[in-house]
């Protein structure tokens, strides 16, 4: 995924979670940062299925 398509995804996220609370005003950049940790924790998913190594240490 690169960056245009993190951006998209992360955009539509963010507007359904705007959308699942009320589309509450004055929320965006929080809504915006848990789209991020969502698309992040997808991409994580992702490479951990096509058993790619994400360089994080556990």
């Amino acid at each position: 995924m690169d960056e245009q398509q993190r951006n998209a995804r992360i955009r539509e996220l963010a507007r359904e979670v705007w959308e699942a609370e009320g589309r509450p005003d004055g929320q965006a950049d929080r809504h915006w940062a848990m789209a991020e940790r969502l698309v992040d924790a997808e991409l994580r998913a992702e490479h951990e299925d096509l058993g790619l190594d994400t360089g994080s240490a556990h």
